[in-house]
């Protein structure tokens, strides 16, 4: 009897990260079992990308927190030489939809965000 193989589908999209959730590119989260966050090399503001998600497409977004009541965010630590990458945290994956917002003022990125179902 052979093993079942699971084959895992990646798309990357381009994404902005700013400190206006207007501005932000949204991420259909729908299917997707995971997600890297992907760095250039590069200097930036932003010392902190947080979550933020939705049920629709549009409307209001809300920054998503976890069970323990901690924001569901990515901690930064940009490099000059060095692309650098971060997996999502689990609470991006509680709604369809989600932003990442730049947590500091006049703080804007260009990131790919791979993900895969």
């Amino acid at each position: 009897m052979s093993q079942v193989k699971i084959k895992r589908l990646f798309r990357v999209v381009t994404a902005t990260v700013t400190t206006a959730t207007s501005t932000c590119t949204t991420l259909r989260m729908d299917d997707m079992a995971g997600a890297v966050v992907e760095l250039p090399t590069i200097t930036t503001n932003a010392a902190t990308i947080q979550v933020w998600g939705n049920d629709t497409e549009s409307g209001s977004f809300c920054q998503l927190y976890d069970a323990s009541g901690a924001a569901a965010s990515i901690t930064l630590a940009p490099s000059t030489s060095n692309r650098t990458a971060y997996a999502l945290p689990d609470a991006a994956y509680a709604l369809p939809y989600v932003k990442l917002v730049a947590a500091s003022t006049n703080a804007t990125a260009t990131v790919n965000v791979a993900m895969k179902t």
